[in-house]
């Protein structure tokens, strides 16, 4: 199976994210600089990797994860190149749903509410624009926000797994629409209560230590547990 170890609760019990369990296909993950929310998502790449997943997507606003391009990872760092794979990625799944078929397929969208808050949609470049064909030209148009939405809502029923991190926990971006299709939500130390509330619903991340000490809240558990992140390099 797929089964993502995330770290240790204060019993010492493994705290996971199973990629295989149908009601936590997608994680969100904030957190602060310092909080471990980047080891977090290095550690999933990491763990993609070593599970041999088909196919590693990673759209990297923030050009930090630039070490895993040819790993046997996409990476993507410019905001019209991730545009393009969103939507690439949207018509992968349309096409694989028409054939009934599934594809383990991880996509890790780091700092995704800045990347959504600069999505030019139909506004690209007519030079970008003209290199591609008419149903990624159709699909890019929809907007980065609505294919990310398409490929969240449709994707889990044929092997799309994404997880999602931010520094900021913006309101604007993590609604509560949003959050039906986040499931698993990892919160890190944040500088505020309403940080807290945005991405949990509850207070509490801010009161955290740093260095991956976080909350987990995910249909696996009954309640929001608190971890300590693993760390790997």
């Amino acid at each position: 199976g797929h089964k993502r170890p995330i770290g240790k609760d204060i019993f010492g019990d493994t705290v996971i994210w199973d990629l295989d369990n149908h009601s936590t296909p997608h994680v969100l993950v904030c957190g602060a600089t310092g909080s471990g929310k980047s080891v977090c998502v290095r550690s999933t790449i990491e763990y993609g990797l070593a599970a041999k997943i088909e196919d590693v997507v990673i759209l990297d606003p923030k050009y930090e994860f630039l070490h895993y391009n040819g790993r046997g990872c996409l990476v993507k760092n410019e905001i019209e190149d991730i545009e393009e794979t969103m939507a690439r990625l949207v018509l992968d799944m349309n096409n694989l749903v028409k054939k009934g078929k599934k594809r383990m397929t991880l996509v890790i969208f780091d700092e995704f509410a800045d990347a959504l808050s600069q999505s030019k949609g139909d506004k690209l470049p007519p030079e970008v624009l003209s290199n591609m064909d008419d149903e990624l030209r159709l699909q890019v148009a929809k907007g980065l926000e609505e294919n990310l939405r398409i490929l969240l809502q449709k994707g889990r029923s044929c092997g799309f797994r994404a997880m999602a991190g931010t520094q900021r926990a913006s309101v604007k971006v993590i609604t509560g629409d949003a959050k039906v299709n986040f499931p698993v939500q990892i919160c890190f130390r944040v500088p505020r209560t309403v940080d807290s509330m945005v991405v949990l619903d509850e207070a509490g991340a801010e009161a955290l230590a740093g260095q991956g000490d976080g909350l987990i809240k995910s249909p696996e558990y009954r309640d929001t547990v608190r971890f300590q992140a693993f760390y790997k390099s």
